[in-house]
C-alpha cells in the first residue's frame, strides 16, 4: 500500500506541510507506568529549579526548568513523523493493522542464530500477514531496559536529553527499521535520511518556554481510557510547530534541534549514567500518534499528566 497524491511541487514554491502524525513504540504500560512515577519523581526532585538557578546544596544537578521534563505519560521512541490528510491516515492505519507482527519480530533472531545480520529487504520479503498460519509459534516478547542518560548534543550546551532503550535479544533495532522502512516505502513518513535512533526523550527545553498560558480544557483520566474523548484536551502542540508550522525535528527536536534555552548537563548526565529508569518493561504495541500531547488533569483542573491521542496501534507479542 502506498500513499496517494498528486506530483511533489518545488520546495521554494510550497509552504512546508504541517506535521500531523508520528509511528512509535509507547513506552508507558500499566506495568511500566509505576516504574516510571518512582523513577521521574526521584529525577525531578534533583535536577529541577524553578528559575533555572542551581540550588545552593553543592550540587550542580539543579538546573532544569520542570516544564522541560516530559511527562510520564508522553514518553515514547519515535520511528518517524507525517504530514498526512485524512485519506493518507487511513491508509496508514491500514498499513499498521495488517502488518505480520510475528514475522518481522522474528526474522532477525532466526537470522541472528545463522551467524549473520539480515538486510531489511530480507526482513520485509513478506511483512504482511500470511494468508495460512506460519509454521513457527509467535514471536516471543520484546522487553526492554531503560538506562543512562545522554545527551543530543554536546551536553555543556544542550537541550535535550533522553535515555536509550536496551533489548537483550537484540531484536528491537531491526524490528523498528523493518516498520520503519514499510511506512518510509509507502510515504507516508516525513522524508529523514538520518540514521534512525531510538531514544525515549526525558528532558526537552523547547517545552520550558514559549508556552500557551491558556488554561487547559478538563480532561480526566477516566476519560482517556476512552481515546475518542481525547480530542477534548488542550492541544499542547510543540513551540516548533506553533510557530509557522516549521519541521519540529530541527527546531525542536532531535540532533538538529535548535531550542532558544540551553543548559550545561555535564554534572546530570554523569550523575545518571547508570541510573535506571524502568527495567523488564514488556512492549505492548506500536502506534500511530496525532502530534501534539493533551494535558491530563484531575478535580482540581490540576495538571497531572500528559498523553498523545493514538489514532491506532498493532499489537506486539506480550
Amino acid at each position: 500500500m502506498t500513499r496517494s497524491g498528486g506530483s511533489k511541487s518545488s520546495p521554494a514554491s510550497t509552504p512546508k506541510k504541517p506535521l500531523t502524525h508520528f509511528l512509535c513504540l509507547p513506552l508507558v504500560t500499566a506495568r511500566s507506568r509505576t516504574q516510571f512515577e518512582t523513577s521521574m519523581r526521584t529525577f525531578r526532585n534533583e535536577v529541577t529549579t524553578e528559575d533555572g538557578a542551581a540550588v545552593k546544596s553543592g550540587t550542580r544537578l539543579a538546573n532544569i526548568h520542570p516544564k522541560a521534563v516530559r511527562p510520564i505519560g508522553a514518553l515514547h521512541c519515535t520511528l518517524g513523523v507525517m504530514s498526512l490528510t485524512r485519506q493518507e491516515l487511513e491508509q496508514a492505519v491500514q498499513l499498521l493493522q495488517t502488518l505480520d507482527i510475528d514475522r518481522l519480530l522474528r526474522l532477525p533472531q532466526v537470522e541472528s542464530k545463522q551467524g549473520r545480520n539480515p538486510s531489511s529487504d530480507e526482513v520485509l520479503s513478506s511483512p504482511h500477514r500470511p494468508v495460512s498460519p506460519p509454521q513457527l509459534g509467535r514471536a516471543t516478547p520484546l522487553t526492554v531496559d531503560l538506562k543512562g542518560l545522554v545527551s543530543m548534543h554536546d551536553p555543556r550546551n544542550t537541550s535535550i536529553l533522553y535515555t536509550p532503550p536496551h533489548d537483550s535479544t537484540d531484536r528491537l533495532y531491526p524490528f523498528c527499521l523493518a516498520v520503519q522502512k514499510l511506512f518510509k516505502d509507502a510515504g507516508f513518513l516525513v522524508e529523514d535520511n538520518r540514521e534512525l535512533k531510538l531514544h525515549a526523550t526525558i528532558v526537552n527545553t523547547i517545552y520550558a518556554k514559549g508556552r500557551s498560558k491558556r488554561p487547559p480544557k478538563r480532561v480526566t483520566r477516566q476519560e482517556t481510557a476512552d481515546p475518542s474523548r481525547m480530542t477534548a484536551a488542550v492541544d499542547d502542540r510543540t513551540s516548533a510547530l506553533a510557530a509557522g508550522q516549521a519541521d519540529e525535528r530541527s527546531q525542536g527536536h532531535g540532533p538538529n534541534a535548535n531550542a532558544p534555552l540551553k543548559i550545561d548537563a555535564t554534572a546530570i548526565v554523569e550523575h545518571y549514567a547508570d541510573f535506571v529508569w524502568v527495567k523488564d518493561v514488556v512492549l505492548d504495541r506500536i502506534a500511530i500518534c496525532e502530534m501534539g500531547a493533551k494535558k491530563i488533569t484531575d478535580a482540581e483542573f490540576r495538571i497531572i499528566d500528559e498523553q498523545y491521542k493514538e489514532i491506532a496501534s498493532a499489537k506486539l507479542p506480550t
